[in-house]
């Protein structure tokens, strides 16, 4: 691939993110479909972790700088100026002057960053801050921009005249479940008309499959997520102590880091749990997987927080139903059209402690056919979340491959 191509830039908030492994997935199969990409982040990273996919990734990253002083706010405006910019800043200055200071700063930073790029088409993560940045970039370059919409972006504090300006104004929009397209399309009937469903997808050669092994004389139960509510493991806790308390052979190890960390060790203990229940605090993608092999069965507990968040479909949900874990969790917003009931694995109403209990007991019962459910899963992961596919999707869309082809 000559680098005289002109690339898609991928516009994100924070890169690399530890939380966020579906964007290096997605950007890895779009660089080996053929894509040239190139980062563009708004904030510099904040946590230390970091996956080894990151060392295939190709794209060049691009740090855009937020004014701290008046000084260098002037400085934002005499380089858009020098980029020959000023015409548009000043065509779209009406819509910046209302915007969030740090946001239209950024958007200029941007867009005179682009000037010095070959890109043709941006790509954003989340309808939030990035694409506000990215719209407002666009309207001052002219370079077309899409996002892709997720879950706290769209169901939390979202402003509807702003989204549905976003949906206006872009070249197009994805979102990543039935669930999200139905709900964005009942809203904004008027403006998302090009919006296409793209679902998160898994390079499936990091997650080979295996039949589940047989139940031992303990179960094995694993659960990786934030601490966060919307993640649910505080109706996991009283779940662990339901079958405890039934003499239930539990050993529960559930890995993540969060603002309910000291709440949820709290409960272990006020439950006596601490045998078995094991918070394992951060982990690495590697100690992920080590923890995903050797359990029995994987619980992602999903609830709608009491502010609207709610998981969009979680990724490591999509991991253990790849390799072969069988999968337990809830039927909140797409996670549905994932985990099938007595398909693909058991899905529960969420907050609901007591059917947690239930369906881990049943999901280590030899009256459950595990193997079926685990292959079931495997092979609507291959078919539904395959990073290839997402890639030819994502780049079908695009302006530019239209043009190329």
């Amino acid at each position: 691939m000559l680098q005289s191509e002109p690339a898609t830039a991928y516009i994100l908030k924070m890169y690399p993110r530890f939380s966020e492994t579906f964007i290096v997935s997605e950007i890895l199969a779009r660089e080996a479909a053929g894509d040239r990409i190139e980062i563009f982040s708004l904030r510099p990273p904040n946590d230390p972790r970091f996956h080894p996919e990151l060392a295939r990734v190709k794209a060049p990253v691009t740090y855009i700088g937020r004014p701290k002083s008046a000084e260098r706010v002037w400085e934002t405006f005499r380089a858009a100026e020098a980029a020959g910019l000023a015409p548009a800043v000043s065509r779209v200055f009406a819509e910046l002057a209302t915007m969030d200071t740090n946001d239209a700063l950024q958007a200029i930073n941007l867009a005179v960053t682009l000037q010095n790029h070959k890109i043709r088409h941006m790509h954003v993560h989340f309808a939030s801050i990035p694409t506000t940045v990215a719209r407002l970039a666009s309207a001052i370059t002219g370079i077309p921009y899409s996002f892709t919409a997720h879950a706290v972006d769209i169901f939390v504090g979202a402003v509807d005249d702003d989204l549905r300006t976003k949906f206006d104004q872009a070249h197009h929009a994805v979102t990543i479940s039935e669930y999200n397209l139905r709900f964005l399309r009942r809203r904004f009937p008027d403006v998302t008309s090009r919006l296409h469903l793209v679902r998160n997808g898994l390079e499936l050669e990091r997650f080979p499959y295996r039949d589940p092994r047989p139940v031992g004389a303990t179960v094995r139960v694993a659960a990786v997520g934030r601490l966060v509510e919307k993640k649910g493991f505080q109706h996991l806790m009283p779940a662990a102590a339901e079958l405890v308390s039934q003499g239930f052979p539990l050993d529960m190890r559930i890995a993540g880091t969060g603002v309910l960390a000291d709440q949820l060790q709290c409960t272990v203990g006020q439950l006596g749990l601490d045998r078995h229940v094991r918070l394992l605090g951060p982990q690495t993608q590697d100690q992920v997987h080590e923890l995903l092999d050797s359990c029995d069965v994987f619980v992602a507990p999903c609830v709608v927080a009491a502010d609207g968040n709610a998981d969009g479909m979680p990724t490591v949900l999509l991991e253990a139903m790849a390799a072969g874990v069988p999968c337990i969790s809830t039927a909140v917003t797409g996670i549905p059209e994932a985990v099938r009931n007595g398909q693909t694995g058991i899905l529960t109403q969420p907050g609901q402690p007591h059917l947690l209990a239930q369906a881990i007991r049943r999901m280590s019962s030899p009256a459950t056919d595990r193997v079926v459910l685990a292959r079931n899963a495997r092979a609507l992961i291959e078919k539904e979340y395959d990073a290839r596919r997402q890639a030819e999707a994502l780049r079908a869309l695009s302006p530019a491959a239209r043009k190329v082809a």
